[in-house]
């Protein structure tokens, strides 16, 4: 014996999961970063990002795409924080980059010379 289930709770059910999605918050925009500098080192096969931080920036915060022979630095959301913006500076193996130490590639992504260009250049295009 099937039994009926009334329209009103799925309604209700349905309401409450499109809601749920609606204020769900997005997730965070990744976005190619603005470097102030780059160092290899081929002997302990690192790499080094110099970027802009306001106080919040973490290593977490990057990753690294090579598409073909190019390397771009990507950044997961951005740095909150009210801080004066500094250069801070994170440090990964070529592995974690992705990169092969003994093929050529080149950088995706922009290069600034002053940490506080960078954020007046983000409030500029609205970022």
């Amino acid at each position: 014996m099937k039994k009926n289930i009334p329209i009103a709770c799925c309604m209700s059910a349905l309401i409450a999961c499109g809601a749920s999605a609606l204020f769900a918050s997005p997730a965070a925009a990744v976005q190619p970063e603005e470097l102030l500098g780059v160092s290899l080192n081929a002997e302990r096969k690192e790499i080094t990002i110099d970027v802009v931080s306001s106080g919040c920036t973490q290593r977490s915060d990057f990753r690294f795409e090579m598409k073909e022979d190019v390397l771009t630095v990507l950044r997961a959301g951005r740095d909150a924080c009210k801080a004066m913006p500094q250069k801070t500076s994170f440090t990964y193996t070529l592995k974690e980059a992705g990169v092969d130490p003994d093929k050529p590639f080149r950088f995706g992504n922009g290069f600034i010379a002053n940490e506080y260009a960078a954020n007046v250049q983000k409030k500029r295009d609205g970022k």
